[in-house]
């Protein structure tokens, strides 16, 4: 319902969900601490309308962290976890290809085994779902990738770390170059 740019009215909003005013103002202290809302003095609080500069940050940050999780996670990461998702990139279908894709990356994360950057992750990754949500990946996106994800997948097969390190980095940087030109 609500769209970049709109305007957080907590009575409004504190209705509509049946909730009191109390906590509805922590959780917009909350998303306004993480970026998706901004409190402007006497216009209150916005849903933050993302530019360019933030998917850059974002997923300059994402090809950093998500490298050292591959580092971390490549001697961790268990032998069926990966033939599990050997098959399902196999599969080609868009659906199984999504899935496919947002596995390979929780893998990796989790694989990793520390939690801080985990827990990292996990955050920039609700930017990403909302870049997702806004439209800025091509359409075809799931299928783009596939290829990438299984080369990355192969390496980890292989144990080969700095291969993996590199495929990760080069498909994050394509898929920060595919947001950036349909977000013009």
């Amino acid at each position: 319902k609500l769209k970049p740019g709109n305007r957080l009215v907590e009575s409004c909003l504190a209705e509509e969900l049946g909730v009191s005013r109390t906590p509805l103002r922590d959780a917009i202290a909350r998303l306004a601490k993480e970026g998706f809302v901004e409190i402007n003095p006497r216009k209150g609080a916005c849903i933050k309308e993302f530019n360019i500069e933030d998917v850059i940050e974002v997923y300059d940050i994402r090809k950093s962290l998500e490298r050292l999780a591959i580092s971390l996670a490549v001697s961790k990461i268990k032998d069926n976890d990966l033939k599990r998702l050997k098959d399902l990139f196999s599969k080609g279908d868009k659906k199984a290809l999504a899935r496919a894709d947002a596995e390979l990356h929780h893998l990796i994360i989790k694989s990793s085994c520390n939690k801080k950057l985990i827990n990292m992750l996990d955050n920039l990754y609700n930017f990403i779902e909302v870049f997702r949500v806004r439209g800025y990946y091509f359409k075809d996106r799931a299928e783009k990738a596939a290829s990438d994800h299984i080369k990355i997948l192969n390496a980890l097969i292989k144990r080969d770390k700095t291969l993996a390190e590199k495929l990760m980095e080069k498909h994050i940087e394509t898929t920060k170059q595919d947001i950036l030109y349909n977000f013009k």
